[in-house]
């Protein structure tokens, strides 16, 4: 399919009703403004996009306090019928939250569900020096029948490599993790492989963009999720159908894989009918591993749906689970660990904040107690789709948002235990045979604004909790 760039034009802020968040997704890169809650304070905010909808979907930061934000636009570029095409794009801002370089991938690939691009950052040859960090995407493309793709990026915004990786039928990447020998995994569903026509794949690159292995978990499907620990050992979730008999209900699963891919433990996580890792997983400095996602659960003949937070030890055992829960709804949708192996969730509410629908950032202790929260948005619907923690402790939260002005506002600070219930599980994590190819897409420069233009902009939050 033939596409163009097109450059975006200039439009009024305006609001706009929920469902076309869903249709012309929104990248809101927000450095927050100078303000504060429970203890949080704004550093700065940035807004980023053009005419149409530029949604981010996740967020990676360097050690000189540089930020990389990935999503999906629609401003930038037309189908052959002079549409609107979404494209991948990567943005690199600075430590002070002003734009560095943009870039959109203009391969083809499509907006929805409930997770876009994913981000991950290798600190190179020089962990101290950010000049030579390594940026690796990842998502899904349609230019080769619906596979997942991975993109190599240098500091400076230039394309090293892309790969293709999949079979017959559709692989959708969800999430990518980089190891320090400088390999590169990434996590998805495919329904190319695997008997029950569901699977949860695991794929690992090195440097040079060269397949080493890909493994398939069978009977496991919806968001996935990947994290590295710093001795190598790969750690994947995604979801899997609860025992027979008990329709429209599933679990977590967590699986552990030494670098090599050999299995090291598998578990099931239950609670409420419904649990997911939309939210991603990561690896705190003292080897326990955070799932966020979300939770639905019969209350009162209603099913709610709430913030899931799980830790698991490097071992494979419950450390604890909660739930942050308001009057309607709230999801995670990007978790980070800090210094401290505390964690901070991000994600979307629609019981606290200023609007129909905010970002919120929560910060839970290792005991599972929460420390402090926060909702940010304006009037309209924001929503929250990654975090980061800079090496300075800077918190970093990634939003979809609408015009603003924009506020941060306390959130309550309850926090539930689940008492879920933890199990060996009964897969089999097996190879896969999905073929890696290279594409050619271009990588151009859009002309993205900060200034508020579109039907939704991306924003990068700032936050020093």
């Amino acid at each position: 399919m033939q596409r163009e760039c097109v450059t975006p034009r200039t439009t009024g802020n305006q609001s706009i009703v929920r469902w076309i968040l869903s249709a012309s997704l929104t990248l809101l890169l927000l450095a927050l403004a100078a303000g504060s809650a429970q203890g949080q304070t704004v550093l700065s905010q940035t807004t980023w996009g053009g005419f149409g909808t530029d949604v981010a979907s996740g967020v990676a930061t360097a050690v000189d306090g540089s930020s990389y934000v990935v999503g999906t636009s629609d401003s930038f570029t037309i189908d052959q019928f002079g549409n609107p095409s979404p494209s991948i794009f990567l943005l690199k801002l600075t430590s002070t939250g002003s734009i560095a370089w943009q870039r959109i991938w203009n391969g083809l690939t499509f907006t929805g569900g409930f997770h876009g691009p994913a981000v991950a950052l290798n600190a190179g040859p020089l962990p101290g020096n950010p000049t030579d960090d390594l940026v690796y995407v990842t998502g899904l493309t349609t230019s080769n029948g619906n596979d997942a793709v991975l993109l190599k990026f240098d500091a400076s915004g230039n394309l090293i490599w892309q790969r293709t990786w999949g079979g017959t039928q559709i692989e959708e990447s969800d999430a990518v993790a980089t190891a320090l020998d400088g390999s590169v995994y990434i996590a998805g569903n495919t329904t190319s492989f695997g008997a029950s026509g569901s699977s949860l794949f695991v794929v690992k690159f090195n440097a040079a963009g060269t397949l080493v292995w890909q493994k398939i978990w069978d009977g496991s499907g919806g968001i996935a999720a990947v994290a590295v620990a710093p001795d190598g050992s790969v750690y994947a979730s995604s979801t899997t159908p609860r025992s027979a008999g008990q329709i429209g209900q599933f679990d977590v699963i967590a699986l552990k894989m030494s670098a090599a891919g050999a299995l090291t433990w598998q578990r099931t996580y239950a609670a409420g009918d419904v649990v997911d890792p939309r939210g991603g997983m990561t690896v705190a400095p003292d080897g326990s591993v955070y799932i966020a996602g979300a939770i639905q659960a019969p209350k009162m003949g209603f099913v709610d749906i709430a913030a899931l937070v799980i830790r698991l030890s490097a071992a494979g055992g419950l450390l604890f689970d909660g739930q942050w829960a308001g009057r309607n709804s709230e999801i995670a949708g990007g978790v980070a660990a800090a210094p401290d192996s505390s964690v901070y969730v991000a994600g979307t509410s629609s019981s606290s904040g200023a609007g129909g629908e905010d970002a919120f950032v929560i910060h839970l202790l290792t005991n599972g107690k929460l420390a402090a929260a926060a909702t940010w948005g304006g009037t309209g619907f924001e929503e929250g789709t990654g975090a980061a923690v800079a090496a300075d402790g800077t918190v970093l939260l990634a939003a979809l948002a609408q015009a603003p002005p924009y506020a941060i506002l306390s959130a309550s600070k309850k926090i539930s235990n689940l008492r879920g219930t933890l199990a060996i599980a009964t897969g089999t994590l097996g190879d896969a045979s999905g073929t890696v190819g290279t594409p050619v897409e271009a990588v151009t420069t859009p002309n993205g604004s900060t200034t508020f233009g579109g039907s939704a902009d991306a924003a990068l939050v700032r936050l020093v909790p």
